[in-house]
């Protein structure tokens, strides 16, 4: 064959595979926004505050460079660590929802992916803070600081809820510090979710308490305006080749997500190539290794041919090709 020929054949071949390979991906996303019902149906987690480790990612556990699906949720469904824990129900390694949200319920900053803790209910009548969730927990697992009462209505000061997550870090919810908050800006308190990221944790006289998002990174509690959906499923390490080309991986990238990440683009480019390679040196040797493809694609028309004459013997209605010998 000239070799013009062999290029005119060889350009409509690339096209069509260039349009396949837009059509899969066409599909793929499709498919994600079916499933999600958001767009973008995934974000990339460019920090370790739901790391369960300081240097080591796991698959399940929401690490640094993970793209995590985010399905549109009723903020109201969620369920919230405190649930989780009498339910039994599990996300990421840990009790409760992850949700992704928006600060302030504000589109401009950039949204955070934490664990909702608890839901608080501002009391109109009280002035303090409804949290009904506490009356489904052990009360040895939570009290109210300086109170031998133990009740969840109308609650202000600090309410102290051990065992909270993978360390079981305890964290003090400092109620009059919310309504101050409120107060000092002339604004009616209003409830929502206490949120915090797994990883988010400190040293304070000595002790591990957890640092929840409402002491400095969003100071109200979350509305359900502001929830976006809720976390489901993760594409561990590749939303870290977004994060390398923005320049906003942080320094403390867990390694085997790096490797991992190496090993997994190696195989997913590499073996495609050896398998053509081989392929070809296999050819030029007098082996053809797909020969079993063939057989198989025999084997199947013929098993179809043979269920066709079958259906033919076993229903006279059916008329076989006529015999067109005189």
């Amino acid at each position: 064959m000239p070799q013009e020929d062999r290029r005119s054949k060889s350009v409509p071949g690339a096209i069509k595979g260039v349009i396949v390979a837009v059509v899969v991906v066409a599909i793929i996303l499709a498919s994600l926004y079916a499933y999600t019902g958001m767009w973008p149906p995934m974000v990339v987690v460019e920090s370790d505050s739901m790391q369960h480790s300081s240097d080591r990612s796991f698959i399940g556990i929401i690490d640094t460079g993970d793209l995590v699906l985010v399905k549109e949720k009723d903020p109201a469904t969620i369920i919230t660590c405190l649930q989780g824990q009498e339910m039994g129900y599990q996300t990421y390694g840990e009790y409760g929802d992850v949700v992704i949200y928006q600060r302030y319920g504000n589109p401009t900053y950039k949204s955070i992916i934490h664990r909702a803790i608890c839901r608080v209910e501002y009391n109109t009548t009280g002035g303090g803070f409804d949290i009904p969730e506490l009356a489904g927990i052990p009360t040895d697992q939570w009290k109210i600081q300086g109170s031998s009462q133990q009740v969840w209505w109308n609650l202000d000061g600090v309410v102290e809820i051990y065992d909270i997550g993978y360390m079981e870090v305890t964290i003090h919810l400092d109620l009059d510090a919310l309504l101050d908050y409120f107060h000092d800006r002339g604004r009616v308190p209003h409830g929502g979710f206490i949120t915090m990221g797994d990883h988010n944790m400190a040293y304070q006289g000595g002790e591990l308490v957890g640092v929840y998002d409402q002491l400095a990174i969003c100071r109200e509690p979350i509305q359900e305006s502001w929830v976006l959906g809720a976390a489901r499923g993760e594409l561990p390490w590749f939303g870290l080749l977004k994060l390398w080309v923005t320049g906003d991986a942080p320094t403390n990238v867990p390694q085997n997500s790096v490797t991992n990440l190496w090993l997994s683009l190696g195989i997913i480019i590499g073996l495609p190539i050896v398998i053509d390679v081989t392929t070809i040196v296999m050819k030029r040797r007098g082996v053809d290794i797909w020969v079993w493809t063939r057989k198989l694609n025999l084997w199947r028309s013929k098993k179809t041919d043979d269920e066709r004459l079958s259906e033919t013997v076993h229903d006279p209605k059916k008329k076989g090709p006529k015999d067109k010998t005189k």
